[in-house]
């Protein structure tokens, strides 16, 4: 029977690994592998997890990206969401159905003005009326390229030719309301023998169509006065306008 024999260079390789395993199992190559690891292993894994958190930042930087513009394009949702809303309500609103209307952002307000994002660009014309479904906001006073102003009805200078409504639907007065500045606004030249009362509405008629300004508030007698005044609470916040509806005019 043939014997196997082992190659002796395959025998003194297998030596040398055994020998090899031994010291280092015993420690004697501990510190040449310190060395190793310290010049070779550790700065090739400084470099590599240079290079993976190089990669994770650009694609962390992606998904705040993508996240972004996915919160953008939630906002334009909601945003187009709100003035399908609103015009859904100004159809609904018993106005002219010939009336035409300009779409318009509200971006700053105070108590007498709001500023929107349509000027000359979009057409927007001086002395155009703005409504909130059928409430009446104001006229439009200074336009430019890309902005306009609106001056609201409380402005001082403002004064519109109204009626006065009672809760049965029944006209129970006419007069002309005049801006007061801060929010206020009053009913002058009512006749004394009108039966005007607290919660009553005012309205104007813009082109045919009645729009609400607003409920009356207190009435005030003057002893010797041919009329009385009746001061005009608003029913909105000027802080709360968004979507704004300018009337362009008739079909």
């Amino acid at each position: 029977m043939k014997r196997f024999i082992i190659p002796r260079p395959f025998s003194y390789l297998a030596l040398i690994f055994v020998i090899l395993f031994l010291i280092n199992f015993v420690g004697i190559f501990r510190p040449v592998r310190r060395i190793i690891e310290k010049k070779t292993t550790i700065p090739l894994k400084e470099k590599v997890y240079n290079w993976q958190r190089f990669f994770k930042k650009d694609l962390g930087g992606c998904e705040l990206k993508n996240e972004k513009e996915i919160s953008e394009l939630r906002a334009k949702i909601a945003t187009l969401l709100e003035e399908n809303k609103e015009q859904k309500r100004l159809l609904s609103a018993p106005l002219p159905k010939s009336w035409q209307f300009l779409t318009v952002k509200a971006i700053g307000s105070n108590d007498e003005t709001v500023e929107i994002d349509a000027g000359n660009n979009e057409k927007v014309m001086e002395g155009m009326v703005a409504v909130l479904q059928d409430t009446y906001l104001g006229k439009v006073s200074k336009v430019s390229e890309g902005i306009s102003q609106i001056k609201l009805a409380t402005f001082g200078d403002e004064k519109l030719v109204v009626k006065i409504v009672s809760t049965d639907s029944s006209i129970s007065g006419k007069g002309l309301l005049v801006g007061l500045g801060q929010g206020r606004m009053r009913v002058e030249q009512i006749l004394l023998s009108e039966n005007v009362k607290k919660s009553d509405l005012v309205l104007t008629n813009i082109e045919g169509g009645d729009l609400l300004i607003g409920k009356i508030e207190e009435v005030v007698e003057v002893k010797g006065e041919p009329f009385k005044s009746a001061l005009v609470k608003r029913l909105f916040n000027p802080e709360e306008l968004n979507t704004i509806f300018l009337i362009r005019g008739k079909l």
